[in-house]
C-alpha cells in the first residue's frame, strides 16, 4: 500500500503512566481509599478552569455533583460501593436529558418538547450510569444538533482543539473528546450518527467506541437520525470504553481472548487516493509493525462503499429535517447557517431517494456483513487528514483536494450507516497532530471487538498528551 518512512515517536500506550486514568484504577484507588470521589472531582473541575478556553462545558453543576461526590465516599466508608463506577465523575453530551439540567444540542432553535423536560426526564443510559454510581457532573458542548463534524459552532462558540486550540476538535461530540482529554472527568458519553464518537476521539487523542447499532439503548435521547444514531464512550483506553459500554449496555462482556495470529481486512482500493500523505504514511507503519508481530493482513474490495456518502447524506437529512419538523415549520428559526441548508435539503428531498437511500444501505451493510465475518476486524485511519484549522473548509489528500467533510466524515460513516461496531484508537502523532487507527468488526462482535482492541492498543497504541496537561 505504499512506502514505509521512519515513525514519529511517543510514548507507549501501556508505560506505567497510561495507567493513571484508567477507570478500573480508579476504582481500586477508590476501593483501597487511597482516593476519594471529592478529590477525583475537584482534580475534574480544577482541569475545567484550566482549560476553559477550549470551551468543552456547555453545562456545569459542580456544586450538585460535589454533594453526590460526598454521598459517594460516604457509602464506601461504610462498605457499600454504590455500583460498579461507585464515584467515578463522567460528563454528557448536550443531546442526552440528564435530570436537573438544560438540554440545548448546540442550538437556539426550539427542540422537541420531550428534550427540554429538565425536571424528570432523563435518557435511559444516563439513569444506567447515575444507578452504576457515576457522578455526573456537567454536559459537553457540542457541533449544533449533531449535523456536522467539525464543532465549531456560532451559538456556543467553537470547541478547541486540545493539541493546537486553532484547529477543530471534531464533531459532533466535540466536548466529549476535548474533556477526557484535558482530565475534565474520567470519561465522557458521545453520540455517533456517522463517526461523531471517533472523529472527536482522533482530534482529541483519546479512544472512542461506537457499538453495533441499538447495542446502547437511545431511549430519550434526541435523535438526529434514528437509522444511524448511535450512543458511545469516550475515555483514555479501550478497556475503560469496554467497562462504560457494560453499564450503558446492560451485559456482561464475554471473557473472549485471542488465541490465534489475528486476521485484518484492509480496504486498500475503496483508500487509495483518499488519505493526506502524512497519514498514509502512518498507516503504512502502522500495518508494517501489526505484520512483524504477525498479524496477517488482507486488502479486500469494496465496490459499494463509495455509494455509503451519498445515501447516508440523504437517508440523515431526511430523517434529521423530520425529527426538527417543529422547528422547520416556524421558519427554522434559531438554526445557524451552518445546519440549515442540510435540514432544507432534508425536507425536500423526494420519497423515492430516501427508499432508494435505505436499500442502498442494506446492500452496504450486506457487502460489510460479508468481508467483517471471515476477518477479526477491517483496519483504516479513523480521520483521511489531521485536525484542519478552524474555518478551513478544504485539504489536501493525495488524490487532489476534498471537502472537509469528505476528508473526515467519509471515513466513519459507512460504519453508522451500516450499524457495525467500530473503534478509534490513538497510534501517534503528526506535527504535533493526532492520529488515530479505526477498527471496525462484524455486526454483534463488540466482546471480541472490544477484546481485539485491547490487543491492537499494546501493540500500536500510543498515550497522547494535549499542551494544556503537559
Amino acid at each position: 500500500m505504499g512506502r514505509l518512512v521512519r515513525v514519529i515517536t511517543c510514548a507507549p500506550f501501556f508505560d506505567r503512566t497510561s495507567f493513571m486514568h484508567s477507570i478500573s484504577d480508579l476504582i481500586r484507588q477508590l476501593d483501597e481509599r487511597t482516593t476519594s470521589a471529592a478529590l477525583l472531582l475537584k482534580k475534574a473541575q480544577n482541569q475545567a478552569i484550566k482549560s476553559a478556553d477550549l470551551n468543552a462545558l456547555a453545562f456545569v453543576d459542580w456544586e450538585a455533583a460535589q454533594a453526590l461526590a460526598v454521598q459517594c465516599d460516604a457509602a464506601l466508608a461504610k462498605g457499600n460501593t454504590r455500583g460498579v463506577l461507585r464515584g467515578i465523575p463522567i460528563s454528557i453530551k448536550d443531546l442526552y436529558p440528564v435530570r436537573g439540567m438544560p438540554t440545548r444540542a448546540g442550538s437556539r432553535a426550539a427542540l422537541p418538547s420531550d428534550a427540554m423536560d429538565v425536571t424528570s426526564h432523563e435518557a435511559v443510559l444516563v439513569a444506567r450510569l447515575r444507578a452504576a454510581g457515576a457522578v455526573i457532573f456537567g454536559k459537553t458542548n457540542m457541533h449544533e444538533i449533531a449535523l456536522g463534524s467539525t464543532g465549531e459552532n456560532v451559538w456556543t462558540g467553537d470547541v478547541k482543539n486540545p493539541f493546537d486550540p486553532l484547529r477543530q476538535a471534531g464533531g459532533s461530540s466535540s466536548g466529549s473528546g476535548v474533556a477526557v482529554a484535558t482530565g475534565v472527568g474520567v470519561a465522557s458519553i458521545g453520540s455517533d450518527t456517522g463517526g461523531s464518537v471517533r472523529i472527536p476521539a482522533n482530534f482529541s487523542g483519546v479512544t472512542g467506541f461506537k457499538p453495533t447499532h441499538g447495542a446502547i439503548p437511545l431511549e430519550g435521547a434526541l435523535h438526529l437520525s434514528w437509522t444511524c444514531d448511535h450512543a458511545g464512550p469516550l475515555a483514555h483506553s479501550v478497556a475503560d470504553c469496554a467497562l462504560l459500554f457494560e453499564v450503558m449496555a446492560a451485559r456482561t462482556l464475554e471473557a473472549t481472548r485471542i488465541a490465534r495470529v489475528p486476521r485484518f481486512a484492509v480496504p486498500a482500493s475503496w483508500l487509495r487516493g483518499r488519505l493526506s500523505v502524512e497519514v498514509h504514511d502512518h498507516f503504512e507503519r502502522t500495518l508494517a509493525r501489526l505484520a512483524a508481530l504477525g498479524a496477517q493482513l488482507v486488502e479486500v474490495d469494496t465496490p459499494l462503499l463509495p455509494r455509503a456518502a451519498q445515501c447516508f447524506t440523504d437517508i440523515v437529512q431526511a430523517e434529521a429535517a423530520w425529527v426538527h419538523r417543529e422547528a422547520l415549520g416556524q421558519g427554522g428559526v434559531g438554526f445557524s447557517e451552518l445546519v440549515m441548508p442540510a435540514l432544507q435539503r432534508g425536507q425536500t428531498l423526494k420519497a423515492g431517494d430516501y427508499i432508494d437511500a435505505l436499500h442502498a444501505r442494506a446492500a452496504i451493510a450486506a457487502e460489510l456483513d460479508a468481508i467483517l465475518i471471515g476477518c477479526d476486524a477491517m483496519l483504516l485511519p479513523t480521520s483521511a487528514v489531521v485536525p484542519p484549522l478552524r474555518g478551513q473548509t478544504q485539504v489536501q489528500v493525495e488524490s487532489g483536494s476534498a471537502t472537509v467533510r469528505e476528508a473526515v466524515l467519509g471515513q466513519t460513516l459507512p460504519f453508522s450507516l451500516a450499524g457495525v461496531p467500530a473503534l478509534s484508537i490513538p497510534t501517534g502523532l503528526i506535527d504535533g497532530l493526532p492520529v488515530s487507527l479505526q477498527v471496525v468488526a462484524a455486526r454483534g462482535t463488540d466482546d471480541a471487538l472490544l477484546h481485539q482492541g485491547q490487543w491492537l492498543q499494546e501493540q500500536v497504541g500510543q498515550r497522547l498528551t494535549p499542551f494544556v496537561m503537559q
